[in-house]
């Protein structure tokens, strides 16, 4: 896997630093890989609202260029969707729309695609650690 690294418009400080920390180890924990094939951005993309997907940690609410380990699929994801939801609503992470291996009914599934992989099957995954010992 890559090296941690921001999108070019982001700007190289504590803040996006510690960001793409939380980030990366999220991305990893997932399954989810750097594409390989850079992603090119649209005309007139501004850190501000930008319709395209990026290269590197691109901030929470930008759209990650990412490759699905476990079910080989490109997607484009919000960091902020992948990270865990606390307050009223406490939710873990969940995987991308249309993964085969999202939900507690493939369980069982994504605790042996993890093995497959190598992978460790992350702490918050209840369904998946359960699914191994039974």
């Amino acid at each position: 896997m890559t090296t941690p690294f921001l999108s070019t418009f982001l700007r190289d400080n504590k803040r996006n630093r510690d960001g793409l920390k939380a980030a990366w180890v999220r991305k990893l924990e997932l399954g989810y890989t750097t594409r390989t094939e850079p992603v090119t951005e649209p005309d007139g993309c501004t850190r501000t609202r930008c319709a395209g997907v990026h290269e590197g940690y691109p901030g929470s609410e930008h759209r990650w260029a990412l490759h699905c380990l476990l079910c080989g699929v490109d997607i484009e994801v919000f960091y902020s969707h992948m990270r865990e939801r606390t307050g009223k609503n406490p939710a873990p992470p969940r995987r991308h729309k249309g993964c085969e291996f999202s939900g507690a009914s493939r369980a069982k599934k994504r605790a042996a695609r993890y093995l497959e992989l190598g992978l460790a099957i992350p702490a918050w995954d209840l369904d998946a650690r359960a699914a191994l010992i039974a």
